[in-house]
């Protein structure tokens, strides 16, 4: 009798395993085929020269065959890149009318030079480029998914750089590189863990409003130029949800104000097509409220001076039931000032608090460290509602 039970469990567990295991295997092993149509710039068409004065020069910029250097290095990066549940499909660069399905765009969504003199003899520039990798349904022409990425250099001269020399610092950011940092590399690094996720489970996080409070406009009125001040609540956006994406390896849809008129976004392709797509509410719609930032000096001696630059938010992420986050988040970097250095570059050494504060930020919602969360935010409390958000992250 023994031999019969064990020969019916083991008989039991063979039809188990012959019924079950192809069926995950396969399941695992599908992957969403998604068209790549190419760079684009997002923009009216009319304002893509100006706003992106040398990456669509440096797009300019061809083989001997007349291709762009910039399409063609993107295009083999993309192919080579491996993609865990996507298959991008090469070869029909910008068709966007073959048919339904998806389509992948790298979209390029803002272009700076920050120049700030330090002292006599000594000029730093930071250079910042920030795109976005859009998938979209390329027959209702909305967007399903995206994900926000970004790379910033700094760059030392003796003088004011030129023209010339700007444009050849861009040029290596897309090309080359600066001390390791490349545009398409940062963008290849996020394409591995893209996902499109099925309309059951495609619930979506967006920022959706970036708030500044009086001690905030305070400080953006000092330190920033009138044509910089409206750009800043976009720079704040952006950011946030770069750090969002990479820490967190999740989509969250691109931020409109500004950049759009209602929920439309934009866009031409580098090869001239102008497209329109629309951009859904998000089911988890964010909001960064800048509450201001604070400078103060930590340390004085025959060496020099030491500063803590203060940057401080509160962090909102609603849903259709309240708010999933409510707190306040602080973060201070310090900065060491020699002996001898004429100006001190306080909004710069501002703008490092606070996308510091963003990458702490958006890794403290998987990791909840206890001090991080008594020293910066407030305690048990954020850290409960971090749990919460991560969960929801992890389940759509």
């Amino acid at each position: 009798m023994k031999d019969n039970g064990a020969a019916q469990i083991l008989f039991a567990l063979f039809v188990f395993c012959m019924f079950f295991t192809p069926i995950c295997a396969d399941a695992h092993a599908i992957k969403v085929n998604v068209q790549y149509s190419g760079f684009a710039f997002l923009g009216e068409h009319a304002d893509i020269e100006s706003q992106y004065n040398y990456s669509n020069q440096v797009y300019g910029f061809k083989d001997a065959d007349g291709r762009s250097l910039v399409e063609k290095k993107l295009s083999e990066m993309v192919g080579k890149t491996e993609i865990k549940d996507i298959n991008v499909i090469m070869g029909k660069l910008g068709q966007l009318d073959s048919g339904e399905g998806l389509a992948m765009a790298v979209a390029l969504d803002w272009e700076d030079v920050a120049v700030e003199v330090i002292e006599k003899g000594l000029v730093k520039s930071v250079y910042n480029l920030h795109g976005q990798i859009l998938i979209f349904d390329f027959v209702k022409m909305e967007v399903v998914a995206c994900y926000p990425f970004g790379v910033r250099a700094t760059d030392c001269t003796p003088e004011i750089p030129t023209e010339e020399h700007k444009l050849e610092i861009f040029k290596k950011l897309y090309l080359s590189d600066i001390a390791g940092v490349n545009f398409l590399d940062s963008l290849c690094s996020l394409l591995k863990d893209a996902k499109v996720k099925s309309n059951a489970s495609n619930l979506t996080f967006k920022v959706e409003e970036v708030t500044l409070e009086p001690k905030a406009k305070d400080f953006i009125g000092k330190n920033f130029p009138d044509a910089r001040k409206k750009e800043f609540k976009i720079f704040v956006a952006q950011q946030f949800s770069s750090f969002f994406a990479k820490n967190l390896k999740t989509s969250i849809l691109p931020y409109t104000k500004g950049k759009a008129i209602g929920s439309k976004m934009a866009g031409r392709f580098a090869n001239g097509d102008v497209f329109e797509l629309t951009v859904p509410d998000g089911d988890y719609p964010i909001t960064i409220a800048v509450r201001g930032f604070k400078k103060v000096k930590l340390d004085e001696n025959d060496t020099g001076q030491s500063w803590v630059y203060g940057s401080y938010v509160r962090l909102i992420v609603k849903s259709a039931l309240g708010d999933v986050v409510n707190s306040k988040i602080k973060n201070g970097a310090v900065k060491i000032v020699p002996v001898g250095q004429l100006t001190v570059a306080d909004s710069s050494a501002f703008i490092e608090s606070l996308l510091i504060l963003f990458d702490k930020t958006t890794k403290q919602i998987e990791t909840c460290d206890n001090d991080w969360l008594k020293k910066c935010a407030e305690g048990s409390c954020t850290g409960d509602q971090f749990e919460v958000l991560k969960q929801k992250i992890n389940k759509y």
